[in-house]
């Protein structure tokens, strides 16, 4: 994506303070992002601790792996600064697809399902950028501040 959408093409624009959950791993996914401004840190718990995954920059979009299928977000998803993001449903892209050839969808499918199947192996065998861990490392005081951020969300989402 070359430029940021315009805003009156969407509907949903969200305003994330810093450290806010934008979704929680197990949650069903309804909805795209795209990045507007700000930062979102991509996160998996295990072990009582965080491990960063990614950082998603403006003009960039998180949720893609499951536009097509109903499986739950596999990682959460934290705003790192004051961020915005456009949510746009899954209901939406789905309409617009219709309006496509019946092979514009399942090419959109099979990506999304080779995407979903390389992010899997590579966390299987632990593959990743050399930098990733130097360059999201996550301190233990933060550590703590985002496990009790995660639980008062899963608190009151009921997940």
């Amino acid at each position: 994506m070359n430029d940021l959408p315009k805003k009156d093409n969407f509907k949903d624009l969200i305003r994330l303070k810093k450290g806010a959950v934008l979704f929680h791993e197990g949650e069903a996914s309804s909805f795209l992002y795209i990045v507007v401004k700000g930062k979102i840190t991509i996160i998996k718990e295990d072990k009582g601790r965080v491990f960063p995954l990614a950082e998603i920059g403006e003009k960039s979009f998180i949720g893609e792996l499951s536009m097509f299928n109903e499986e739950h977000r596999n990682a959460s998803a934290i705003a790192k600064d004051e961020t915005e993001v456009f949510m746009i449903k899954k209901t939406d892209i789905k309409k617009v697809l219709k309006n496509c050839p019946e092979w514009v969808t399942n090419i959109m499918v099979t990506l999304t399902d080779r995407l979903r199947d390389v992010d899997e192996l590579m966390r299987e065998h632990r593959v990743t950028d050399n930098n990733l861990e130097d360059q999201f490392e996550i301190h233990p005081e933060e550590q703590k501040t985002i496990r009790k951020t995660l639980e008062e969300y899963r608190s009151r989402r009921g997940i």
